[in-house]
Parts: structure tokens; C-alpha cells; sequence
């Protein structure tokens, strides 16, 4: 097999490790796999896991980009997803729905939720849909509304935290459609039919949040609850059927692939908490620490550190990482 026959993946790894001076013997001992399972990989003889690749990267101390190449190369979604600027054009027709079918089938071969819901995000992110979460909905014995969120998944926080404290879950229009929905829908279609006063209220306050449409995945089960994708969007073109389809097909496959991870979830209704990196930086940002502080209390780049401030940030729905901060302590989700 020549250097033109094998795949772009088989390439870049030889090439990556001929640049770090290291024979397979000894990146197949950095990486805990077989030299002869390394010697496939190289000459496209097999297919690495996400997993896998991680590992390589890590042993031969790639850096964030170059171990993104090589997963993208692989044919998985990039570690961090970048969907670019706000105004950066959104994916339609042909081109969305090749990404769409791409992003479905690596999911299918996925061993681990982070991937799954990576791959997700690629998708969500070319359409315009900012943050999603999985979860199951049914009845409770005392008639409300019982929801038990999937742990994988990209949230926004900040709105999910103003919900609970306001008691709006019962009284969100959102949840009663999606309990007998059988497809998919936007918010959009939902404003269409007239709505009482507090149902309209509640949509008119997502845009404090930064949020001014989303998209609803249900899928009925026989016991009568609903698995479902929930999804908010600042910028997304409902009239688009390409996009209804394309973010239809993403996200059964990725209801489907953490069913088959069974993937953990919250107990039902249970309130919204920030994740663990998202509270410790924006507690930082709130004592006043610089980036380059938190980078190296967190043993990160300064450029890692100023994509989590920015994922925090977007989760609370905020313009900026103080606003942010502000309003985690306002909502109960971070110590004054």
C-alpha cells in the first residue's frame, strides 16, 4: 500500500509520530495498545475508536487543533465543538443534510455519551441551536409534570434554573405539546395558536436569556411517557424544512445512542445544578481572577480557559462572563 492509498487518518499519524522522534514500539507502549494494532491503524488496516485516538493525541502531545484534525480525519466530531461567530452563514439544504446522515451514523459507532452528544452539538451548532438536552417526561401521581433530564447533554442552565424557581414547568405549553407530539416541532409553530397569558409570558422571557426559538424532538413510548430532545436557539430559520429534518434525524439517533449507553440521568425534577467547571470559573471570574490565573490554577491554556468561560456564559444565557456570574448567584446556582 503506497502513502496515497491509506486514509487521511493513517497519514497523519505516521506523520505525527515520525515528528515526535518515536518508533510504534514505543507509541504503542505510550498509548497501552499493540504495536501490531498501531501498525494497522497506520496503514489503514483498521479504525481507531474516539477513544483511541484521544490516547494517540495525548501520547504523542498534540495540540488541541492538531488532535481535533486527527479525530475529524477519523471521522469523529472535533473535542470542542466550534460552531464560530453568531454571524457566521448557517447550514441549509444539501450540505445540512449530508452532515446530518455524517453526524447519525458515527453516533451509531460511538462508545462513550461525550461523543454522542459532541457529535449532536456538531449538527445542532451549523443550524443555529446554542444548547440541547435529552430527558423523559411523564405524569406524576399528583397530575404534574415529572421530568427526568439526561446527564450528556449541552443545557442552558440559566434558563432551566429560571423555570424551577418560577414554578413553570406545569404551565409551560412546551411540555404539554411535547407529551402528545409525534414529530418534531419549533417554537415558532407553537406561537401560531393562541396562547393564554402566562404561557406567553413564559416564551417572552427566554429572550432574556438569549433565547428566541428552539426545537422539540418527542419520541411516545408505550408506558406513556415521552423521550425527548429539547433545544434553544438564538438564531435559526424555522421555515427551513432541510433544518426540521436534519435536526429530526440528529436527534433520534441521539435519544437512540445514550438509550444504548444507557446513559445516567437525574431523578426526576431535579433542579438544575452548573456544572462543576462552569461553577468554579465564573466563582473565579466573580473574586476577580484573570484568565491567565485561572489557566494556571486549572492547569489549562489560556485559550481552553477562555472557551469554558464562554460555555459558561452561553449556558446562563448572558452577553458576558460577569453577567454571567451575576445572575448563577441570583438564580441560587453560585455562593454570593
Amino acid at each position: 500500500m503506497t502513502e496515497r492509498d491509506r486514509q487521511p487518518f493513517s497519514r497523519m499519524l505516521s506523520a505525527y509520530r515520525k515528528r515526535a522522534g518515536l518508533s510504534q514500539l514505543s507509541l504503542s507502549l505510550e498509548a497501552a495498545l499493540s504495536t501490531r494494532h498501531l501498525g494497522f491503524l497506520e496503514s489503514s488496516r483498521a479504525r481507531p475508536s474516539a477513544t483511541m485516538v484521544k490516547k494517540l493525541a495525548t501520547a504523542l502531545a498534540l495540540t488541541d487543533s492538531e488532535r481535533d484534525g486527527l479525530l475529524v480525519a477519523a471521522g469523529f466530531a472535533p473535542w470542542r465543538i466550534d460552531t464560530g461567530p453568531a454571524d457566521q452563514p448557517l447550514m441549509t439544504g444539501g450540505a445540512i443534510g449530508a452532515l446530518a446522515f455524517d453526524s447519525a451514523v458515527a453516533m451509531a459507532t460511538a462508545d462513550d455519551a461525550e461523543t454522542v452528544v459532541a457529535l449532536a452539538a456538531r449538527l445542532f451548532g451549523a443550524v443555529g441551536i446554542d444548547q440541547f438536552i435529552s430527558g423523559t417526561l411523564r405524569r406524576g401521581l399528583d397530575g404534574r409534570w415529572l421530568i427526568e433530564r439526561d446527564i450528556a447533554g449541552r443545557p442552558a442552565i440559566g434558563w432551566l434554573s429560571h423555570i424551577e424557581i418560577n414554578d413553570y414547568r406545569d404551565r409551560d405549553v412546551l411540555v404539554s405539546i411535547t407529551s402528545r407530539a409525534h414529530r418534531g416541532f419549533v417554537w415558532e409553530d407553537v406561537t401560531r395558536v393562541p396562547l393564554a397569558a402566562d404561557q406567553r409570558r413564559i416564551l417572552d422571557e427566554a429572550n432574556d436569556f438569549g433565547i428566541t426559538s428552539g426545537f422539540v424532538f418527542p419520541v411516545q413510548r408505550g408506558d406513556g411517557s415521552v423521550r425527548a430532545l429539547t433545544s434553544w436557539a438564538e438564531r435559526l430559520d424555522p421555515a427551513d424544512p432541510a433544518l426540521r429534518a436534519a435536526a429530526g434525524l440528529v436527534a433520534a439517533a441521539l435519544i437512540d445512542n445514550l438509550d444504548r449507553l444507557r446513559a445516567d440521568a437525574h431523578p426526576a425534577n431535579t433542579p438544575a445544578r452548573l456544572p462543576d467547571a462552569h461553577r468554579d470559573v465564573l466563582g473565579w471570574i466573580g473574586a476577580g481572577r484573570s484568565v491567565a490565573w485561572i489557566a494556571a490554577r486549572r492547569s489549562r491554556t489560556e485559550e481552553e480557559t477562555r472557551d469554558l468561560i464562554g460555555a459558561a456564559t452561553r449556558a446562563m444565557g448572558a452577553s458576558s462572563p460577569a453577567q454571567a456570574t451575576t445572575r448563577a448567584v441570583a438564580l441560587g446556582l453560585l455562593a454570593a
